[in-house]
């Protein structure tokens, strides 16, 4: 119950009830209700609590009624409700401008009503509260038993925990790094840069607190629970106040929630912790001006992993979803994935960070010594029969520590498009020549005005008539205007293809035939491309 809920009661509305200070603080949380009528009677308030009173014991020098506010205030009461008549006929402007100093609710009954009756009610609807709260929470916590016994991942835990809850969730390690979170409709990301900052400001113990859900109320208010795993400390799990208030759910729910995910990490053995910390970690890529080489590789080595020397980014998924620009398979798919991944590198014995970055699978590792590329094919093979079986690997340039963020999008592009470009099963950033030279192009209008002038009738068609004219031009283009290796390309007929062909120059209302035409084409069709799949942050 809030401050608001208490004063709304019928029995004090029609007792002709009105605020005269703290309205601004009407949210206050009420942890109990009270009456008296002795002068100090803040010396048995323990905070949170409403007083009833009709001040008939307080005297009347302005002095003893604003020494009577302040000592409510220093014993953190949060509201005082005083019944006119019996010793004030109004109340003085002394009692006003000291509740109003000291953030206390002030407010007056024109006429007298049963305490005791007020009291009963308001302490049934305290129990009522008390107990919607507690269902509440052990409703969020049977879900998220059933979603770790179902196999869950910690990332899906937390999300869970975040959307329930309203407000983002985050789980951080012994050292104050992000091990995972899970984002509920908020925005995260400013929060996780400045993390370290939130996280040693306003959270620290006195060695004998014993209190399992703590609260921080200093920027950035948020509850937080210590983890422990046999008897280890294991980090700390907050939930930010974003989105919606910090209340007795959240709390009842975080008490739960931090037993659970001990109990995870428990039967885990590390190993999803790890894996949330690289995931973290390769995240940092992705953060634009935030990224510290030397954090970067200092957190790796934490992890185990020593990164010496050049490095390079690799993005591995199958080659069906990379062919499409996308990947739409559920996080569960994905982690599996990503430990394939790591599994195939830690055999090969291959310094490296793995984890997800858009749900893809990626990984930063040391560069190959020259003449040593073929450990990429030794990877791929590694990968057969496993989750990634029959994936595909993009594969950046080689780069310093200080530029690996520019090495994310360069494996990313070799990732989604170097299958359009070759059979292989692994794409070098550095052989898609054409896409480097369109790269710096795709930041500004500039590519997609080109890709539009030429291929505008062709984009059209085929979404008015589910048609195949795009694909049957970079086919046609592709073969080198060679008709009969352009059927068997697509499994078409000879006749297909011609009157796809007549049909593709009576839209561009020119001839195939003009060889200056078909350069132009296949840019634009690498532009329509590229521009798809959305690698335009290249050019950054």
């Amino acid at each position: 119950m809030h401050v608001r809920d208490l004063l709304n009661l019928d029995l004090l509305q029609e007792a002709g009830l009105t605020v005269l200070a703290g309205e601004e603080h009407l949210d206050a949380k009420v942890e109990w209700v009270h009456t008296g009528e002795i002068a100090d009677i803040g010396q048995f308030l323990s905070g949170g609590e409403a007083l009833l009173t009709a001040a008939t014991g307080i005297g009347h020098s302005p002095t003893e009624m604003e020494r009577y506010v302040n000592e409510l205030a220093e014993a953190h009461a949060c509201c005082l409700i005083l019944e006119l008549g019996r010793n004030f006929r109004r109340i003085p402007q002394e009692m006003v401008d000291a509740a109003a100093r000291t953030d206390l609710v002030l407010a007056t009954l024109d006429e007298e009503v049963p305490f005791a009756r007020v009291t009963r009610r308001a302490h049934a609807e305290l129990v009522n509260y008390a107990h919607a709260a507690l269902e509440r929470a052990i409703l969020i916590d049977e879900a998220l038993g059933t979603l770790i016994l179902e196999g869950g991942s910690l990332t899906a835990v937390l999300e869970l925990l975040a959307e329930r809850l309203n407000n983002p969730v985050v789980l951080e390690d012994g050292a104050h790094r992000v091990v995972s979170f899970g984002r509920g409709a908020g925005r995260i990301a400013p929060i996780l840069r400045s993390w370290r900052d939130h996280s040693r400001h306003g959270h620290n113990l006195d060695p004998d607190s014993s209190a399992v859900v703590n609260l921080s109320t200093g920027e950035g208010r948020c509850m937080w629970s210590a983890i422990h795993v046999r008897g280890e400390n294991r980090g700390r799990l907050h939930i930010l106040e974003v989105d919606s208030p910090l209340d007795d759910v959240a709390r009842l729910a975080l008490t739960r929630a931090s037993s659970s995910i001990a109990l995870f990490l428990m039967a885990e053995r590390d190993k999803e912790l790890s894996s949330a910390a690289e995931t973290s970690l390769l995240g940092g890529l992705t953060a634009e001006g935030d990224f510290s080489p030397q954090e970067f590789i200092s957190r790796a080595a934490g992890l185990g992993v020593e990164l010496d020397g050049d490095l390079v980014m690799v993005v591995a998924g199958p080659a069906e979803e990379g062919a499409d620009g996308e990947a739409s398979v559920s996080t569960e798919v994905t982690d599996r994935q990503v430990a394939a991944l790591r599994g195939a590198l830690r055999k090969l014995k291959w310094p490296s960070l793995v984890g997800s970055i858009g749900g893809v699978p990626a990984a930063a590792l040391t560069a190959p010594a020259e003449g040593e590329e073929s450990r990429f094919e030794e990877l791929a093979a590694r990968l057969e029969g496993g989750a990634l079986d029959g994936a595909h690997l993009g594969v950046s340039r080689k780069y310093r520590p200080s530029q690996l963020p520019q090495a994310l999008p360069e494996a990313e592009a070799a990732y989604l498009l170097g299958p359009r470009l070759g059979r292989e099963s692994i794409h070098y950033f550095e052989d898609l020549v054409l896409l480097r030279l369109l790269a710096p192009l795709s930041n500004g209008p500039t590519l997609a005005n080109f890709a539009e002038a030429e291929l505008a009738p062709l984009i059209q068609y085929d979404d008015e008539h589910n048609s195949e004219l795009l694909r049957t031009l970079d086919a046609y283009l592709r073969c080198n205007g060679n008709k009969v290796t352009t059927g068997e390309m697509l499994h078409l007929q000879r006749r297909s293809v011609y009157y796809r062909l007549n049909r593709i120059e009576e839209l561009l209302d020119t001839s195939l035939d003009d060889p200056d035409l078909r350069v132009r084409l296949y840019l634009a069709l690498r532009s329509h491309e590229m521009l798809a799949a959305g690698v335009a942050r290249l050019a950054g």
